[in-house]
């Protein structure tokens, strides 16, 4: 990696090198570690992941490297509370951002963060995102372990400045991958719909918002203050949220969320928990 605010002589040939190895790569795993060699210059980091974020299916993951293999597939459910997913959801710009430039207070505190992010062994992320079209983002995420320095402003800028050459190994990968079938984008549109409904059936209004930002990793008072309520009034919300759905702490309730999505199928709309109960 380079250590410095310049490139000398040793940097810039290596930077050549690299770059010529994944201009001649074939193949989405010639391609992926061709790119990974080559932004390991000036950024370290000890995994990378390479996703394309689509509108009207379930990401495409493509390839990834050091990281554990996740007991639940990204694309199986756990990307609808990807604070980098929902960025590009809501169509954030283009960049690179460290995971708490986009993720709400506490996250890492969240029930999703320890059970997702440390069942895959992840400490810190930084991601970039480049858009292919309207419908989709290529995401190129790299990683470090738990116990590792944090991704600084400085290596967010180092990665940025790779982006035309991420971008363009990314169409390559893209042009390799079958489009969207229609069953994929049935059952993207099933699980946003569970997502979005879930716990309609028993919550009111208020209880189904605090759990929604719950999900998606906000703390009591994180959410107190996107609702502009009072803290303990989220955590009143939150017993009663408990008791209708069953559960006595975030980890419960996390698990039955991702426990509902396994039972949804295609087309399904209402909430999800009807189809488990």
């Amino acid at each position: 990696m380079i250590q410095r605010s310049y490139l000398v002589p040793e940097d810039l040939a290596a930077w050549n090198e690299r770059s010529a190895h994944l201009a001649v790569a074939v193949g989405t795993e010639e391609i992926g570690s061709a790119l990974s060699a080559l932004l390991k210059i000036v950024v370290e980091f000890d995994a990378i992941f390479l996703a394309t974020f689509r509108r009207d299916a379930p990401p495409a993951v493509a390839y990834f490297v050091g990281t554990r293999e996740p007991g639940k597939r990204y694309q199986d459910g756990p990307y609808l509370l990807d604070p980098f997913y929902a960025h590009f959801l809501n169509r954030g710009s283009d960049g690179c951002y460290r995971l708490s430039d986009l993720a709400p207070d506490g996250f890492r505190r969240s029930e999703y963060f320890s059970t997702y992010y440390g069942g895959l062994n992840i400490g810190d992320e930084l991601g970039l995102l480049v858009g292919a079209d309207p419908q989709s983002c290529a995401h190129v995420s790299i990683v470090r372990r738990p116990g590792a320095t944090g991704f600084t402003r400085r290596d967010c800028k180092w990665l940025n400045a790779g982006a035309p050459i991420a971008r363009e190994a990314m169409r390559r990968i893209n042009a390799t991958l079958a489009p969207p079938t229609r069953h994929q984008s049935v059952v993207h549109d099933s699980l946003q719909h569970a997502y979005q409904n879930f716990g309609t059936s028993v919550l009111t209004v208020r209880e189904h918002e605090v759990t929604q930002l719950l999900l998606r990793g906000h703390s009591a008072k994180a959410i107190a203050r996107s609702l502009l309520i009072a803290t303990e009034t989220v955590r009143n919300h939150l017993k009663r949220i408990y008791s209708k759905l069953g559960v006595t702490s975030q980890a419960e309730l996390f698990a039955l969320f991702f426990r509902v999505l396994e039972q949804v199928e295609p087309g399904f709309a209402g909430d999800p928990l009807t189809q488990l109960r």
